[in-house]
């Protein structure tokens, strides 16, 4: 039986329930109106700030200027996926890159979603944003990045996007990068338009049971041979794909598995249609004795790149292998094996194109030839030399200068020679005893501050002393230098002729800018110590100047146009 003290206790917490509950109910009610009034603020707030931002000036810009920003500030820059194998595309950032730009502001968002050719990069191996972007593309050409064997196919619509495909980029995974593929894939579309095609591996060239290149054995990868496909990059591969290599213009070879030089000549030979051509550390098999008619004629190649950065490889045989243009080519050779690699390579051969060059610089960063480059260039044939050594031994420079640039360069031909060195007179050294055509030479002392006025100026009066000895007839000299006090008159040094001194007309000395220098102010005594200069290196001048410049003008000239990678060392251009 209830008594009368716990009914009242009953209805306590009965009323103090009823209670909470109207209490709760007014509670929610009122967080309601605050969400709802949040709500509004929030959309009032967008609708001011939108105000707002469409007054700013880059609200003014017209959808079309913006997809032009969009576009420069994607990492590919926009840039053509025609690269030549040196970088790959960071498809990551690539992706991040767009997610911000599409989530800056509601106007960008509309802008880069309406802009079809914000989204042709694509990586396969991610299946949604796979998705996404080839609906986002439209009917735009698409660059394709995709996995061997792949990965989510079923879920992303390859199959159908096959003409809109033009460039491609497979990547073989580690177990799969040492089989020569039987089969067709049959997840690869017909290509139509394809372009440009990458395969790629992440193994090295001598991994175990990686098999020997043969090409007898090439595999198809598409249902049918893509008749547009003009570039063709293979990295660390063991088997050839089967496309028409007739009808190829770039080719790029880097670290293969071995390869018979007598094959890889063949191959070569089949390429009629090739303008450019890479090949990067291919280690040549059999390469000791080569047939007297191995060789391949290539009379449309405007570039040849041979990168030689590992010993034993044998690259140095491509040379005499390779016919090549006598006019509008470009050779550059490479790597910090080159110089060594060229220097053993007897007899050296003659390349006709070289017999067209007329200027000739040399510079060494380094101290004693070491990342030294060559360039040379001659324009009236559009023909130029590129011997990049990196950072190769002095000795390997040194024997190329006694046993290759003689054969290699037309010493007879060269007019303008131009050095950039610390030791401008160790660089002298790589010249020849007669350069009967020089009319203009410069010296620029690239001494680093830790080296004395009387040691830089030693090292620049012999450089000049030894180019009037071989060159006396030359008629212009410019010496460049950041010294106010650069002792050249100093006495000729031991063994050098008395006659060894420039028939000149006009002398230069350029003082290079230094963080002391007022701009436009000569040091004072300049005028006086380049008419002292000029008697030191000279019988008599015509005409002596001297004026301010920069350290960086000095490219200009060192640099020789077209010969000289502007982007990377395997770039096309």
């Amino acid at each position: 039986m209830v008594s009368s003290q716990d009914s009242r206790t009953c209805a306590l917490a009965g009323g103090l329930l009823e209670s909470l509950k109207i209490g709760a109910d007014s509670f929610r009610f009122i967080i309601q109106q605050l969400q709802d009034l949040d709500r509004i603020v929030a959309h009032s707030l967008s609708l001011v700030r939108s105000a707002i931002n469409d007054h700013r000036p880059v609200h003014q810009l017209p959808a079309e200027i913006l997809a032009l920003i969009f576009r420069y500030a994607l990492p590919s820059n926009d840039a053509e996926f025609h690269h030549s194998g040196e970088e790959e595309v960071d498809l990551h950032a690539e992706h991040f890159a767009r997610v911000i730009i599409s989530h800056v502001c509601k106007r960008w968002r509309a802008v880069s979603l309406e802009m079809a050719t914000f989204w042709t990069v694509i990586d396969t191996h991610h299946a949604p944003w796979a998705t996404t972007y080839f609906e986002r593309s439209g009917t735009m050409p698409l660059h394709l990045y995709l996995r061997y064997p792949p990965e989510n196919t079923m879920e992303t619509p390859l199959i159908s996007q096959g003409p809109r495909i033009r460039d491609m980029s497979i990547e073989l995974q580690k177990k799969h990068d040492s089989i020569i593929p039987l089969q067709l894939p049959m997840y690869l579309p017909a290509v139509p338009n394809l372009e440009c095609l990458t395969i790629v591996t992440r193994s090295r060239p001598f991994e175990e049971g990686r098999p020997m290149i043969d090409l007898d054995h090439c595999p198809p990868l598409f249902p049918a041979e893509p008749p547009r496909l003009r570039t063709l990059i293979l990295k660390g591969q063991c088997w050839f794909p089967a496309i028409p290599y007739e009808q190829i213009t770039h080719l790029h070879i880097n670290k293969s598995t071995p390869v018979d030089l007598t094959v890889i000549i063949g191959l070569l030979r089949r390429c009629v249609s090739l303008e450019a051509l890479v090949l990067a550390d291919v280690y040549l098999a059999h390469a000791r004795t080569v047939p007297d008619n191995c060789s391949a004629s290539l009379p449309r190649l405007r570039l040849l790149t041979l990168s030689i950065t590992q010993s034993r490889l044998s690259m140095r045989r491509f040379l005499p292998c390779l016919r090549l243009p006598t006019t509008d080519i470009t050779v550059r050779i490479l790597g910090r094996e080159a110089g060594r690699a060229l220097a053993d390579l007897h007899p050296f051969p003659t390349l006709p194109f070289a017999a067209h060059l007329d200027t000739l610089t040399l510079d060494a960063p380094g101290p004693d030839l070491r990342g030294l480059v060559l360039q040379a260039h001659g324009a009236a044939a559009n023909v130029g030399l590129l011997l990049d050594l990196g950072d190769s031994y002095t000795s390997a420079a040194h024997a190329l200068g006694k046993t290759v640039l003689p054969v290699l360069l037309p010493y007879g031909s060269i007019t303008r020679l131009a050095m950039r060195a610390p030791r401008c007179d160790v660089v002298a050294q790589l010249l020849p005893a007669h350069l009967p055509a020089l009319t203009s030479v410069r010296v620029v002392d690239a001494a680093g501050p830790s080296v004395t006025d009387a040691l830089a100026g030693k090292a620049v009066g012999v450089a000049l002393r030894d180019v009037a000895d071989i060159a006396p007839q030359t008629a212009e000299a410019e010496l460049w230098s950041p010294r106010a006090e650069l002792g050249v008159s100093h006495p000729a040094p031991a063994g050098a002729r008395p006659s060894a001194l420039f028939n000149l007309r006009r002398f230069t000395l350029c003082h290079v800018r230094g963080a002391g220098d007022r701009d436009g102010v000569l040091p004072a005594g300049m005028g006086e110590r380049a008419e002292e200069l000029a008697r030191s290196v000279a019988a008599s001048v015509e005409e002596v100047e001297c004026r301010m410049v920069d350290a960086a003008d000095a490219g200009k000239f060192i640099n020789l146009p077209g010969v000289r990678p502007s982007g990377h060392a395997y770039s096309w251009d």
